[in-house]
């Protein structure tokens, strides 16, 4: 499993220690949601699927995503088109941690995001 999590979960080695201690507070909410691993699921999540309720979305929505995620790009792109308006940005050099792995692009990006949706709603 780690070597799936160092290819499309946190490319940074070493892997920071914030990132560590996130994992390791994962526990029983991740076993309940998803089962024992990322290939072994059978948690209450399994089977949910809201697909055909994103058009019910209807705030400003910005959906971030690595180019080596394990929430692909082939994922965030229906996600993407479900959500009429949102915003889809794809780091190219990152995986599921593009806030740890392109900080210097990712913070640009939620900052400018946030900016803009607060000038509109003034």
């Amino acid at each position: 499993m780690m070597a799936f999590y160092e290819r499309h979960v946190i490319r940074a080695v070493p892997m920071p220690d914030q990132v560590k201690r996130a994992l390791d507070q994962v526990g029983q909410v991740y076993y309940t949601m998803n089962g024992p691993s990322e290939f072994h699921v059978v948690g209450v999540t399994k089977d949910w699927d809201r697909t055909d309720r994103l058009s019910e979305i209807r705030v400003p929505t910005l959906i971030t995503s690595g180019r080596h995620d394990e929430s692909t790009p082939r994922i965030n792109e229906v996600l993407h088109k479900g959500i009429v308006g949102s915003e889809w940005v794809l780091f190219e050099h990152s995986s599921h941690m593009a806030h740890i792995e392109e900080p210097d692009l990712y913070m640009p990006v939620v900052r400018s995001f946030v900016e803009r949706i607060e000038t509109q709603l003034k």
